[in-house]
């Protein structure tokens, strides 16, 4: 499998790429990776997407990587929601038609990570999102969290106590916890493998969409609003319908009527009709 880092951003020029099916098999896409934190520009661009691939033109979705900033730093945008819609960021990336692609630490919801001047290693500012993963607590391995015995080239995340690999996996409630659980998700569902998706329209601020194969019908939704939004049942979508997952870990899952279900700020769900 060929995958492209397509670094321009030319939509059209990226989908030549693949729609003949003899150049690439993948082309990371960052016109959709630069977009802001808004609902209005992923449907634009997710549709945009749709209309210039062929049938053999496959997508593949990424929102972080070496050169830019982390997700978690990137949408917060002084609002302090960056760690929630890190979480509706995975979500996205998972339920869309496509492949997605998840930067490291992007499992852990981590933020950029602080360099003193002195410790800059990177003359154009790029170290931030290059610190080393945490995978185990400061106070239990050293100042390497895990990543190093010694002292790492660049400084851990602030946050790496509560944020590394260890502290995540045994709370159920972690990001990580979050990411494997969609991982699990994608690998047991064919609608979210290879199921057909079309947009779906449900309320300012929300993007959504529905993913189906053989049957099986799921919606997707995220709130990209800073407050609570109400759902409700339209393009003739039931009134009820099997909650699945939510980014939100306070949540519980089971039986919701749509029309009553209000999505907190930045939160994403997925819904089995």
């Amino acid at each position: 499998m060929l995958v492209g880092e397509v670094a321009i951003d030319d939509l059209h020029r990226v989908v030549t790429f693949l729609n003949d099916g003899d150049q690439l098999h993948l082309a990371h896409n960052f016109v959709f990776a630069d977009l802001p934190w808004s609902a209005e520009a992923f449907a634009l661009s997710i549709a945009d997407f749709e209309a210039l691939a062929s049938g053999v033109a496959w997508p593949a979705w990424f929102l972080g990587n070496h050169d830019m900033p982390r997700v978690a730093t990137r949408f917060d945008g002084g609002t302090g929601l960056g760690p929630a819609r890190a979480r509706a960021a995975l979500l996205l990336l998972y339920a869309l038609r496509g492949t997605p692609f998840v930067f490291q630490g992007e499992e852990l919801g981590l933020p950029d990570a602080e360099i003193p001047a002195d410790r800059v290693v990177d003359v154009d500012g790029r170290d931030p999102e290059r610190a080393p993963v945490p995978w185990r607590p400061p106070s239990a391995a050293g100042p390497g969290a895990g990543f190093t015995t010694g002292e790492p080239w660049l400084p851990i995340v602030g946050a790496a106590e509560a944020l590394n690999a260890e502290t995540q996996a045994a709370d159920p409630a972690s990001t990580l916890s979050l990411t494997r659980r969609l991982a699990a998700l994608r690998r047991a569902t064919p609608a979210l493998q290879l199921g057909a998706q079309r947009p779906l329209r449900l309320a300012e601020d929300v993007l959504a969409w529905e993913r189906s194969a053989d049957g099986e019908r799921l919606v997707a939704a995220v709130n990209f609003g800073a407050a609570p939004v109400a759902l409700a049942a339209v393009d003739g979508l039931p009134g009820r319908a099997a909650l699945v997952v939510s980014t939100d870990p306070a949540r519980a899952g089971g039986d919701v009527a749509l029309a009553d279900l209000a999505l907190g700020p930045a939160e994403g769900v997925l819904l089995r009709l």
